[in-house]
């Protein structure tokens, strides 16, 4: 009944006396190894003299070889051990050392071919990469959107204070948006926010910057080691580079064409302050920036909040 089993078996399968002469051996086996059959004339030949005649199905044979000895050397199990042949298959290996009480008396080796296992796994990986790296964008204007902004502030907070550096955050939105929708419908103010979308992306294109959509018609831009002149430049460039696309809006009481309010807040990161500040405080600046005329920059003050304005 064990030889019928072990010859029928989907896996393959070679027990080896201690001397390392092949004991059984089943047409699973053979096949993976490309030994041609019938496996029963392979019975008394030493396994690694059948190993090395086939060793172009392998990718390292003197490794697997040397792997293969040092394993019946130690004598311990081993369980979905993965052997990679050059044909693309993977198997996973199981090694049982054999006693009969405390009597050693030989060596049990299976392998099953895992090869649309690991392809399935490889592709669900894929999958779930694919839909984390959605979920972290936005999927009107193609920023990343506020759940990676979160988290990327997060790793630049922990470095700017390691390496005790300026971090810079702009917060901005367009101005008298609201009145912008009533006006030319919501499928304008789409494309109005992905024109000043890209209008962003092209400005800090060659920068260190990671670039959000924060919520709304609200945009923010993280700016690792930039000062605060240097947000300030950033900032204005957007401001100015905005303005002069010169997309129409009747609407607004600060220009006849689409604008836009800035906040920043510069600071050098320490334990003591949380990374969510430099956030709020950008959007005090921002509220100081719509409440003094709209289409300007506001640079958060600590002594007066968000009292300079560009």
């Amino acid at each position: 009944m064990f030889s019928v089993m072990v010859q029928n078996a989907k896996t393959g399968t070679m027990i080896e006396t201690p001397e390392r002469e092949v004991a059984v051996i089943n047409q699973t086996f053979c096949d993976m190894f490309d030994i041609p059959g019938p496996p029963n004339q392979y019975v008394g030949l030493k396994s690694n003299q059948l190993f090395l005649s086939h060793a172009p199905m392998l990718k390292d044979p003197a490794r697997f070889l040397k792997t293969v000895e040092s394993t019946v050397y130690s004598k311990e199990s081993i369980v979905d051990e993965e052997i990679t042949f050059i044909n693309g298959k993977i198997y996973a290996r199981d090694y049982i050392p054999i006693y009969e009480g405390h009597v050693y008396i030989g060596h049990y080796w299976e392998y099953r071919d895992i090869t649309e296992k690991k392809k399935a796994e490889c592709d669900l990986r894929k999958a779930n990469k694919k839909l984390e790296m959605l979920s972290m964008k936005d999927g009107l204007t193609g920023l990343n959107n506020r759940r990676s902004l979160d988290k990327q502030l997060e790793i630049e907070w922990g470095y700017a204070q390691k390496e005790k550096e300026p971090l810079s955050f702009l917060l901005f939105d367009i101005d008298y948006f609201k009145a912008y929708n009533d006006t030319y419908g919501h499928i304008q103010g789409d494309e109005c926010l992905k024109e000043v979308a890209n209008i962003a992306k092209s400005v800090v294109f060659d920068e260190p910057a990671f670039v959000a959509r924060y919520g709304g018609e609200e945009f923010g831009i993280l700016l690792p080691r930039a000062n605060q002149y240097e947000a300030i430049k950033m900032a204005e460039a957007i401001r100015q580079q905005v303005e002069q696309r010169g997309i129409i809006h009747q609407a607004s009481d600060v220009f006849k064409c689409v604008t836009i309010s800035v906040g920043i807040m510069t600071v050098v990161p320490s334990e003591n302050i949380p990374p969510i500040s430099i956030v709020h405080q950008a959007d005090q600046a921002l509220y100081e920036a719509k409440r003094t005329g709209r289409n300007r920059i506001s640079v958060y003050s600590h002594h007066k909040e968000a009292d300079s304005n560009v």
